[in-house]
């Protein structure tokens, strides 16, 4: 994964045997936590925030239940009524209708119950994350064993917490983003191994690539990082580069995302600067008039100060007063108003980093019943979240040293290192800017009440670079104390 290797000691179990017995362990015991949470009673999922339907209608599955009390929020139902594909069409795509449509076909050919059972899409995911850590320690087995402990038993401790399991059972577009984010990150973990990404695994790549950019729209615009990342990962020249696959894989995935982006419903547009310009920028202004008339507004709009969206008497359901919306406010013009208030901007990023640890949005993990009133969480499985909540007091701080940290380290570091140390490097970088955008999305142009959802790879790339991290530190310290440091391919400096 790091691209330097400890020759292997003749007498104790080499790294790359050690690996073998490593990743049968790494299997078993996630495998037996992910089943323990998703499969048996009382299973474990994320509730219904009127999202589901985004998936649900195009794959044909439909709640069997009018009340909304039980439907919303509050419980995970695990049965739905199977009907007709296409019952609802927002215009909402994503990669997890995909794996929805996978599991309702594996449902309708394996079983003969007349309802769907999520935890047939929950199988789905959970094997989908099984084969992503099984590649992430794959790609370690040319580290010291020491360092491959470290990262496999992380990836297990971190990736099979509840705040990332919960919503394998469920229907959210956010369970895609993670699944093809952690596939995408090892094959080119593996391709930093080897020194080059070709063949079949650069074609895997850009394809988790491309499914993890049309995950969710938000993720888009991480394709371009995404495309040249895997062109320094296949080692493209720019000259003649128009002969590559690389390159037309690259430029592929780019204008997917250009596609994509275009084809991001407008109901979702209008709702979502509708929450950032009335529930979040207004409502936390000390004039809400001055800020309106800064923006263009209709001065009369300012009574929609801090109201939902959603709710049934929003003005959204006026095509009038949407039409109007998006002619005078865009995300362009909300950047630029932040720009000129940077204490506003300070502000507004101090009340979104509150969440930037939380993984657990608090919706119902458990389904309806006597034990477990409404919104009931889990707690089995939950140390990696609890843990990370503690850094909630001072959250931006915490950022600026991961980030800022990961980032310095890799730069400092990259000139001395091997050509596959540098290719991790350049992961790393990869990392933190992927983080910084997915954040820096979610302050400007988010403002749900709970943006831990949103900020689901944001979290994934933050905990991916705190494991890069403990296994770059557990490779240093034996190459630093490895009595055969002058001898083959490891290098010191290299591994520093």
């Amino acid at each position: 994964m790091w691209g330097e290797s400890v020759s292997p000691d003749p007498v104790r179990l080499s790294p790359r045997d050690g690996n073998a017995v490593i990743l049968a362990a790494v299997l078993t015991v996630a495998a037996a936590i992910l089943a323990v949470q998703l499969f048996v009673r009382p299973i474990v999922g994320l509730a219904d925030n009127h999202d589901y339907e985004r998936v649900m209608g195009y794959a044909g599955f439909q709640h069997t239940t009018p009340i909304a009390a039980e439907r919303y929020f509050s419980f995970l139902r695990t049965q739905y009524a199977v009907v007709a594909p296409g019952w609802f069409r927002g215009g909402y795509h994503s990669s997890e209708t995909l794996l929805a449509f996978v599991a309702r076909y594996a449902h309708l050919a394996f079983s003969s119950q007349p309802l769907f059972d999520i935890r047939w899409l929950g199988a789905i995911h959970a094997m989908l994350l099984l084969v992503a850590l099984a590649g992430l320690v794959r790609a370690c087995r040319d580290l010291a064993l020491p360092a491959q402990v470290l990262v496999a038993a992380l990836l297990v401790l971190v990736f099979t917490d509840v705040g990332y399991v919960a919503p394998l059972n469920s229907f959210y577009s956010q369970t895609a983003s993670l699944l093809f984010l952690l596939l995408a990150a090892a094959i080119a973990a593996e391709a930093v191994r080897r020194g080059r990404l070709s063949g079949g695994l650069l074609v895997a790549y850009f394809g988790c690539a491309l499914l993890f950019v049309g995950s969710k729209p938000q993720e888009k615009l991480a394709a371009p990082l995404l495309a040249f990342f895997g062109l320094r990962l296949a080692r493209v020249e720019w000259a003649g580069a128009w002969r590559r696959g690389a390159a037309w894989l690259a430029i592929g995935l780019c204008a997917f995302s250009v596609w994509y982006g275009r084809h991001t419903p407008y109901t979702l547009r209008e709702a979502t600067i509708y929450q950032v310009v009335f529930d979040e920028l207004l409502a936390h202004s000390p004039e809400p008039a001055d800020a309106a008339a800064e923006l263009g507004l209709d001065p009369d709009w300012v009574k929609y100060t801090g109201s939902n969206p959603y709710a049934p008497e929003s003005p959204l359901l006026e095509p009038a007063f949407r039409t109007r919306l998006l002619h005078q406010v865009g995300y362009r013009k909300i950047l630029r108003f932040y720009l000129r208030h940077p204490m506003r901007l300070a502000d507004r990023i101090g009340r979104a980093s509150d969440q930037a640890w939380s993984l657990r949005p608090n919706f119902g993990n458990f389904e309806k019943s006597a034990e477990r009133p409404d919104r009931t969480l889990a707690t089995r499985f939950s140390l990696w979240s609890r843990m990370r909540g503690r850094l909630g007091a001072h959250p931006l701080a915490w950022i600026a040293l991961l980030l800022g940290g990961n980032l310095a380290a890799a730069l400092a570091t990259h000139r001395r290192s091997s050509p596959s140390g540098r290719l991790f490097r350049e992961g790393v970088i990869l990392m933190v800017v992927m983080a910084g955008l997915a954040f820096a999305v979610c302050v400007l142009a988010q403002a749900p009440t709970d943006l831990s959802r949103a900020l689901y790879a944001y979290h994934a790339l933050c905990d991916l670079l705190l494991i890069a991290d403990a296994g770059w530190l557990a490779q240093t310290l034996a190459a630093t104390h490895s009595p055969l440091s002058g001898v083959g391919e490891f290098r010191p400096s290299e591994a520093r």
